[in-house]
């Protein structure tokens, strides 16, 4: 129990981090031509820690080797994938449609995984105050993850949904992780007007994260 609770404050902390790394420190470093940028380095790094953070989240609730194995190989291919797509810089994002797709649907596979996992163990099993929080927290700062990603195999077909680099496909997925926090926070996003197809499924996102609270709140109050 101590050491699942220990990871929760640490995938808690990491995902604070990672808006941070993510959303914040792009707007505060202005555009440059080094390769790889401060901005690549740090999405690089915390992709890699995602990843790692949700194997070990997965390994706290699943003993068997088969399961670990299998999840272990989705991972991989997952940072295989991302990873070739990534490094696709320069490239049309039109020739890329098929592989930023399967990318984008394997994380969402991969972490969804994760998100079933923190909803079973908060909702099917007792737990103190402070476990259940952290839990709890942990899935509404993954809402916004699963839906990015839902964001980008929409608006892979069609960047300017985004209003994404059509040269560059890291901006696609980035400029869905930063609308995506903008539907949790309920703020009016303030770039540029979002499609609106995915302002259609922004108000699934934002019903979902509303949901989720009154359900948490009555899961505490019963317990």
């Amino acid at each position: 129990m101590e050491k699942k609770k220990r990871d929760y404050i640490f995938l808690l902390v990491f995902m604070i981090l990672s808006f941070t790394g993510l959303s914040v420190f792009p707007k505060l470093i202005p555009p440059g031509s080094s390769s790889p940028t401060p901005v690549e380095v740090v999405s690089t790094v915390i992709m890699i820690l995602w990843y790692i953070f949700c194997y070990r989240v997965t390994s706290n609730f699943y003993s068997s080797k088969l399961v670990r194995g299998a999840y272990a190989s989705l991972l991989i291919f997952q940072l295989s994938l991302v990873a070739y797509v990534n490094l696709q810089s320069q490239t049309d994002i039109a020739t890329l449609v098929l592989p930023a797709s399967i990318a984008y649907l394997a994380n969402l596979a991969g972490f969804s995984l994760v998100f079933y996992i923190l909803l079973r163990d908060i909702f099917s099993q007792k737990h103190d105050l402070t476990y259940s929080l952290l839990g709890a927290s942990n899935i509404y700062f993954m809402i916004p993850m699963l839906f990015c990603y839902l964001y980008a195999l929409v608006a892979v077909q069609n960047p300017s949904l985004v209003h994404a680099d059509l040269f560059d496909i890291k901006s696609v997925l980035l400029n869905c992780l930063d609308y995506s926090w903008y539907v949790l926070a309920g703020i009016d996003y303030p770039g540029e007007k979002i499609g609106e197809v995915i302002q259609s499924i922004a108000i699934l996102e934002s019903i979902s994260a509303n949901l989720f609270i009154v359900f948490i709140i009555g899961r505490l109050m019963t317990k």
